[in-house]
């Protein structure tokens, strides 16, 4: 071996000392204030909204009805558009949609729901199928 073991073992001795030093200073309790929990305000959904929406049809339904968050509106024998406004209480509204088509001649036929909500941004969904619409739209926040 080289070197003198007295010099060694004050190295390592020293080497030893300024990491106890550095742990007890990472470790040790300091004066700073404890930062108690914040509390954050929850938005809480007012009660009722009132939702627009436009529905326009490829062509003549026999029965269509719409859902929106728990509130239905069905219509018989339905032209090419309907549209009014329902309240709904959820915040983030399922729409559903059942449409029976007038005729029987086959074809591919469609539905374009828009829905305004005040606030938000105007959303659109395309419906479409062979035949008669039974459709679910989870529309995004």
């Amino acid at each position: 071996m080289r070197g003198s073991p007295l010099l060694r073992t004050l190295s390592v001795l020293t080497v030893l000392l300024l990491a106890a030093f550095g742990l007890s200073r990472l470790t040790t309790g300091t004066d700073r204030p404890v930062v108690s929990s914040v509390e954050i305000p929850v938005e809480t959904p007012s009660a009722e909204r009132k939702i627009a929406y436009e529905l326009s049809l490829s062509t003549t339904a026999t029965e269509v009805t719409l859902d929106i968050g728990g509130s239905e509106v069905t219509a018989s024998n339905t032209a090419e558009t309907l549209s009014g406004s329902l309240a709904v209480e959820d915040p983030r509204p399922l729409v559903s949609l059942r449409i029976a088509w007038a005729g029987e001649t086959p074809g591919h036929r469609f539905a374009k729901l828009r829905i305004e909500e005040p606030g938000k941004e105007t959303r659109e969904h395309v419906f479409s199928s062979a035949g008669d619409i039974d459709d679910i739209w989870e529309p995004e926040p």
